[in-house]
């Protein structure tokens, strides 16, 4: 069976639910299997502020989807995104050209893709959140400081 390296990265609504992410990859899944291809990865990459409004939302949660397939499997993955009403936008890229699935080395391929893969970025709003409660925590250090050594004068 020939197969190729493909990748789709799509976007969800921020409100969507784990089991929701979970079942729409249980779909993606099956689809990839019944025509004898192999799901690589699934990752998280976080939330993030869209380029521009979709569907009245400013921000998604991003998500990297790594697979071996048939080119017709990309018909049917992207259907699924489509009916999904969580998903805000998707793309999927081709990575290489049509090879045996035996050529591939599977564990490699996912080695490679857990490498590309991004650690989750906080959003802005989190490093906002964590950098003011940061800022109250040190201020608050040096005002104990402050306090100790005036007890030391006295």
């Amino acid at each position: 069976m020939l197969v190729r390296l493909y990748e789709t990265i799509f976007i969800t609504r921020l409100d969507t639910e784990a089991e929701a992410v979970e079942k729409l990859r249980l779909r993606l899944a099956k689809a990839i299997e019944t025509e004898g291809g192999v799901e690589l990865k699934l990752a998280d990459w976080g939330k993030r502020k869209l380029a521009y409004e979709i569907a009245k939302q400013k921000k998604g949660n991003y998500w990297y989807f790594g697979y071996l397939a048939a080119p017709s499997v990309v018909k049917e993955c992207e259907r699924q995104l489509r009916l999904s009403t969580e998903v805000l936008r998707y793309q999927t890229v081709r990575l290489s050209e049509l090879n045996k699935l035996e050529a591939f080395d599977i564990e490699a391929e996912r080695n490679r893709v857990i490498g590309l893969t991004p650690e989750r970025e906080e959003d802005e709003e989190d490093q906002y959140l964590r950098r003011q409660d940061e800022y109250r925590g040190s201020r608050g250090r040096r005002d104990d400081d402050d306090d100790d050594s005036m007890e030391d004068l006295a």
